[in-house]
């Protein structure tokens, strides 16, 4: 699997190209404290651009945001949400002792 970077940080974002799972957005590797979008989306553009600007909004911007996607049933936000408790969870952990044991499954697809 060939990642490629697209934003480091915690978490950083990776994409790579998932063929046989068109429907799957994104992952989440948590050895890596990573996000791995998948090129094969045929919204890739949309959801890497998304991904970029809100890891870039403080707490209260994000709560303001996600008013409207939640009215709309979106949970993409939410997944995403998921995966940035889990990256501080980590974070804070490795300060203290390395996290070895975490057994994470973070997936967001768009199959209905």
């Amino acid at each position: 699997m060939k990642l490629q970077l697209i934003r480091p940080g915690s978490p950083a974002i990776y994409a790579c190209k998932k063929n046989n799972i068109p429907s799957l957005v994104f992952y989440y590797i948590a050895e890596q404290d990573a996000i791995v979008l998948n090129e094969a989306h045929k919204s890739f553009k949309h959801f890497r651009e998304l991904l970029i600007n809100y890891l870039e909004f403080d707490d209260l911007q994000k709560k303001e945001f996600l008013v409207m996607p939640r009215r709309k049933g979106i949970t993409f936000f939410d997944s995403v949400n998921k995966v940035l408790r889990i990256s501080r969870k980590i974070n804070t952990k490795r300060g203290e002792k390395y996290v070895r044991n975490i057994k994470t499954a973070v997936r967001y697809s768009d199959d209905r």
